[in-house]
């Protein structure tokens, strides 16, 4: 069993004014407010003005889209989509597939740092155009490029966020990998370790069996066997995803 959060359930009872004679009925349950459903850091961080501001204060992101002749404007079709479905969906499965890892493997993960990145891996794409974020037919070259830059603008939108270096790190490298093949570009002293290739993991059977503009949802023997395939994934890890799945 994986603790998940941990965080209290608060209890809100409500204050009832009585005036004259009080009419006895039955007594009003309480309001349960459970913070894990709730998913307070999605919450917390795709709010459209926070982020808004973020980007049009940080220098480097404007210098990633203006490469591009691209405006620094929140894409908020995304927020929404980010919101109701992927992140939620690789997180829970991040936390299955670290449940499922022999014990050796989970002693330099920390799950929290797992789930956070989990939680908040795509944000950087609220600042893609829609058009490239939701094209209908394959990407070509320059609109590949674009779409590539979610990762190192979800760090930086998130740098000043009071999160730790890991879970940032996690964020910026979910499309890396051990084999240094990924983007953004790593140095030869990058390690992508247990907890980025739990993430990348997830992220990348939640999206093979999530619909999307350019595809259908695949089931799970189709998803199973592409990343089967996948050289950068390995072996313990598909093990693994093969039993939480």
């Amino acid at each position: 069993m994986v603790e998940i959060y941990n965080y209290p359930i608060n209890v809100n009872i409500p204050k009832v004014a009585f005036y004259g004679n009080p009419v006895i009925s039955k007594p009003i349950k309480p309001t349960l407010s459970d913070k894990f459903v709730a998913c307070p850091i999605i919450d917390q961080y795709l709010d459209k003005k926070s982020l808004e501001l973020e980007a049009k204060q940080n220098v480097r992101i404007q210098e990633l889209l203006g490469a591009y002749n691209l405006p620094v404007k929140i894409n908020e079709k995304a927020i929404e989509q980010l919101k109701n479905g992927h992140l939620k969906n690789t997180r829970e499965l991040a936390v299955k597939l670290y449940s499922a890892l022999p014990e050796e493997l989970k002693k330099d993960v920390n799950l929290k740092q797992l789930q956070d990145a989990s939680l908040l891996h795509d944000i950087g794409k609220v600042l893609i155009p829609d058009n490239i974020l939701n094209k209908k037919g394959r990407l070509d070259q320059q609109e590949r490029e674009i779409m590539e830059l979610h990762s190192e603008l979800g760090y930086k939108l998130l740098k000043n966020k009071f999160l730790d270096e890991e879970t940032l790190n996690l964020i910026r490298n979910h499309h890396q990998n051990s084999k240094k093949t990924g983007y953004p570009s790593v140095s030869e002293k990058y390690d992508h370790s247990m907890a980025a290739q739990i993430l990348s993991a997830a992220d990348k059977y939640s999206a093979l069996t999530e619909k999307r503009s350019y595809k259908e949802s695949f089931d799970r023997q189709k998803a199973l066997k592409i990343l089967k395939n996948d050289e950068t994934i390995l072996p313990e890890i598909y093990s693994a995803l093969e039993k939480a799945v």
